[in-house]
């Protein structure tokens, strides 16, 4: 989230900007930066790239549960961007029921790599019965995967996506990250709300109250969800939502609390507060407790962890140059020049990279990718539209935005092992944060 510096020493809505672009800062008298700066533009020349096929048999079942788990699991496959999923017309004839064993001659001669089976039924206990079965051509008839569970009804679709990541996990060596969801903000008349939403763009949810403004929300331990909320322009409180209770925290600030993280175990809190006609980072206790400064720029805001435990935030001086730059453990690490906004960590299969926007002029933002500490910058988008607030998922292997790309709003997740890109929903909003499920309760097998 970016915050106007000018009027961080007011609480009121009339004299605080709650979101506006990285861009939108960038003066119009200024010379705009040099983009070469910011990186080559990684996906040029691999949209072409040919993918691995995968089959997903497909479900003749009337049973609503077997056609949810099918199409929850192809879709997830589908936002991964690594595969060419095979095209159900091209299905051979045959038996696709729960026990109906899968013929790997047939599904062979159309070319795929790999072969999954899902399947859901109601069983005798009442619950739900759900299989996983995954081949990997190249080894073999025997499956790499099979697991069969029973699960409450109104788990099934958490346990396709959970399925998803084992089948991932078994075909790649690492687990997906779609047993995940997404918080945001976005506007609502005349406030702003927080949502939630599941990695795959279902059950779009406002949990904050429409007649208050709540912004930049963080998911904490559980299904603890953080966000800062204001009343008839009273100063921004931080808020914690659990188990349909909305409650303020007791913080030691008067002022307004802009943002809010924390580390990836929840034992350490970081919250960016108005201060001195600016704002400021402190980090303490995950209850507000011990809190201790840590940010020495005029401007500090938008604090997020790394996975190795680094601090990272958007610093400035507003008084001095008007740069706003990303701050890893108090040092700048990105390009001088460019307003800098929302960065994340991934946790990718080749090492922890940090992702943030940048204003590019047109009042359009850009999303770049570097190393931890900065080094090896790359694009990531280009002549885009507008992209921002970008968003990790748990396995590192995907990242989520917001963008206005050829005028189409909404949420997109490009795969930062492909680099291809999918719209997921056509919801706008903020402050995009993406986190894993907490664990399952143990599964019986029947």
């Amino acid at each position: 989230m970016r915050i106007v510096p000018l009027c961080l020493a007011s609480a009121s809505l009339a004299t605080a900007v709650l979101v506006t672009s990285a861009a939108e800062a960038q003066s119009a008298t200024k010379p705009p930066p040099n983009e070469d700066l910011l990186g080559e533009f990684v996906v040029t020349g691999v949209q072409q790239e040919k993918l691995p096929k995968i089959a997903i048999l497909p479900s003749l079942s009337p049973d609503l549960e077997d056609v949810v788990v099918r199409s929850v699991v192809r879709r997830d496959f589908e936002l991964t961007g690594m595969y060419e999923v095979i095209d159900d017309a091209k299905a051979p004839a045959g038996l696709y029921g729960f026990d109906d064993p899968v013929d790997i001659d047939a599904w062979r001669k159309l070319g795929p790599e790999s072969i999954v089976k899902v399947a859901a039924r109601k069983h005798s206990s009442g619950k739900i019965q759900v299989f996983g079965l995954a081949y990997f051509l190249s080894v073999g008839k025997d499956p790499v995967y099979e697991k069969t569970l029973l699960v409450d009804k109104e788990l099934v679709r958490v346990t396709a996506h959970r399925i998803t990541d084992a089948l991932l996990g078994a075909l790649t060596g690492r687990p997906g990250g779609f047993a995940s969801r997404f918080t945001f903000a976005a506007k609502w008349g005349r406030h702003h709300r927080v949502f939630t939403m599941d990695a795959d763009g279902h059950d779009l949810t406002p949990v904050s109250d429409p007649k208050a403004t709540s912004i930049a929300p963080a998911w904490g331990s559980g299904e603890r969800l953080f966000y800062l909320r204001s009343d008839d322009y009273a100063p921004f409180k931080l808020f914690r939502y659990e188990s349909q209770k909305h409650i303020a925290l007791d913080l030691p600030f008067k002022t307004s609390v802009y943002s809010v993280a924390f580390n990836h175990d929840y034992t350490k809190l970081a919250i960016a507060v108005a201060e001195n006609g600016g704002s400021s980072i402190y980090v303490g206790d995950p209850d507000g407790k011990n809190l201790t400064r840590v940010s020495k720029t005029p401007l500090s805001t938008h604090p997020v962890f790394s996975p190795s435990g680094k601090l990272a935030w958007i610093g400035g001086n507003p008084t001095k140059d008007g740069s706003q730059r990303v701050y890893v453990d108090g040092k700048a690490v990105s390009p001088p020049g460019f307003v800098a906004a929302a960065p994340v960590f991934c946790d990718t299969e080749d090492g922890i990279r940090l992702v943030y926007a940048v204003g590019v002029g047109n009042d359009n933002q850009d999303l770049v990718m570097s190393a931890e500490n900065g080094q090896g910058i790359a694009r990531l988008t280009q002549n885009q539209g507008s992209n921002a607030y970008p968003a990790c998922s748990p396995d590192g292997r995907m990242l989520a935005f917001f963008s206005t790309r050829q005028g189409k709003k909404g949420l997109y997740m490009m795969s930062l092992k492909r680099w291809r890109t999918q719209k997921v929903i056509s919801q706008y909003g903020e402050s995009l944060r993406w986190a894993p499920l907490p664990p399952p309760a143990a599964s019986a097998t029947p």
